[in-house]
């Protein structure tokens, strides 16, 4: 059985990955996006033939994240798997996931949300030396970008728009980057590294770095490694996928709540200090319930245990 574990290089695993996410997330998407201009200049001959359209046209714009999240994260994920079925087990579904650890992972997310504003806060409040002022323009650029096309999908008063948004931010990247980073990284840097510990907190990193957004990294890395938790504790790709759901869920419904109020997006990414007990309970009150959760795992058969490996 160690020869089968082994058989595969951890090495050409990862070069197997990333270029599936290259050329899949790159290739499909390009040749979607000029599909799509063709069209558009077949049906509007005046119409200017511009890739801009992309980005000022907001169906576009999420039918065009919604294909980045499939071809670069859901697509490559799986075809790793399956090229590598039977020797290494990418999305492990070993022990069986009852309704009450559901619902402590859920309760957690919820209660850590006060201290994940606090610490995005901190976050993005933090300057870089004079040194490195042209970093920071860069960050800031970068992190600016991104805001200006997240206002533009998450601005969404109606009903049938927020189920889209929720599909598109919330239940595809949950899908997909779970099964990139804690499927298949996890599994792959664990063939390196014996400690348990320093993969989940090495993937989270990557994680977090990954997604551009350099004033949030601290509490999306901190996620991430919650997540990384989540799958080796229990052994089921499925838990950390529901807790990424559950961050992205609650942040995209929130902002549907502020525009349906008439709330710009601006103002609900203004953070108001609220005081300190509120944050210590949420601090507290998510330790409780990851450790219930924690203590959960060890009444399943062979439960996967850190302190064991």
């Amino acid at each position: 059985m160690e020869e089968l574990v082994t058989k595969i290089n951890p090495g050409k695993s990862l070069f197997r990955l990333l270029l599936y996410m290259i050329v899949l997330g790159v290739s499909i998407q390009l040749v979607l996006m000029g599909l799509s201009l063709l069209v558009m200049k077949i049906l509007s001959p005046e119409s200017p033939f511009s890739l801009s359209f992309f980005q000022e046209n907001t169906v576009a714009l999420k039918g065009m994240l919604l294909i980045s999240s499939v071809t670069t994260f859901i697509l490559p994920a799986w075809i790793l798997y399956r090229s590598e079925s039977g020797i290494h087990p990418y999305f492990e579904r070993i022990n069986k996931v009852s309704s009450l650890q559901y619902l402590f992972v859920f309760a957690a997310m919820l209660c850590f949300i006060p201290m994940m504003s606090l610490l995005a806060y901190w976050n993005e409040s933090m300057q870089l030396p004079d040194s490195l002022q042209g970093v920071q323009q860069w960050m800031r650029a970068s992190e600016d970008s991104a805001a200006v096309m997240t206002k533009q999908i998450v601005e969404e008063s109606t009903w049938g728009g927020l189920l889209i948004n929720l599909i598109i931010l919330a239940v595809v990247p949950a899908v997909g980057e779970e099964m990139v980073f804690r499927g298949c990284l996890q599994n792959i840097f664990g063939r390196w590294i014996w400690n348990k510990h320093v993969v989940i907190w090495l993937v989270a990193i990557i994680f977090s770095a990954f997604h551009m957004q350099f004033f949030g990294f601290i509490p999306r890395m901190l996620l991430g490694a919650f997540f990384g938790y989540l799958y080796v504790w229990s052994r089921n790709i499925y838990l950390p996928i529901f807790g990424h759901f559950i961050n992205n869920a609650s942040a995209t419904i929130t902002a549907f709540y502020y525009t349906r109020k008439g709330i710009p997006f601006e103002e609900m990414n203004n953070f108001e200090q609220e005081p300190i007990w509120v944050y210590l309970a949420s601090l507290i009150f998510t330790v409780i319930f990851v450790v219930l959760y924690y203590r959960s795992t060890k009444k399943i058969p062979y439960g996967a245990r850190l302190e064991e490996d």
